[in-house]
């Protein structure tokens, strides 16, 4: 990701260090995503090794770690993946699932790296990023439009 991305959330945690976990050794990360065979993109797994979980804006990034801002059911991305692919959201069994919208539809990352949602209303799936930092930026943290 960019500097500038990595110094916004820094800012922010600075700010109110409610908002992220702990830091997630990289072991810790790789075997959770070997073992469920699910793919980690770069830049997710460097904001999961950094912050946990954190929420940014206004939505819950799952990681592997919940922040005393985020539920019970936030702790684990590997298990918010599971609770929406057994559910038989469309799209989500292509996804790691690391957050929801604000009406609780699942957002998730595919295999080349680019953010998806599943819209419970129509059935639908719209891609939202081409990146986990775009995600971040345009719709977490408001930078771009």
């Amino acid at each position: 990701m960019k500097q500038d991305t990595w110094n916004r959330l820094e800012e922010m945690f600075a700010d109110a260090p409610i908002l992220k976990a702990e830091s997630v050794p990289y072991l810790e990360i790789d075997e959770a995503a070997k073992n469920e065979r699910h793919y980690i993109t770069p830049e997710y797994r460097e904001f999961i090794h950094r912050y946990g979980g954190a929420t940014v804006g206004p939505y819950s990034i799952i990681g592997l770690r919940a922040s005393d801002t985020m539920s019970n059911e936030e702790t684990s991305v590997i298990d918010l993946t599971k609770r929406f692919r057994s559910a038989g959201w469309t799209g989500t069994e292509n996804w790691l699932i690391f957050s929801t919208d604000l009406s609780g539809n699942p957002v998730g990352i595919d295999a080349s790296g680019a953010i998806w949602i599943s819209d419970h209303e129509n059935g639908s799936i719209e891609k939202l990023a081409s990146s986990f930092e775009e995600y971040l930026r345009k719709f977490c943290l408001g930078l771009d439009k």
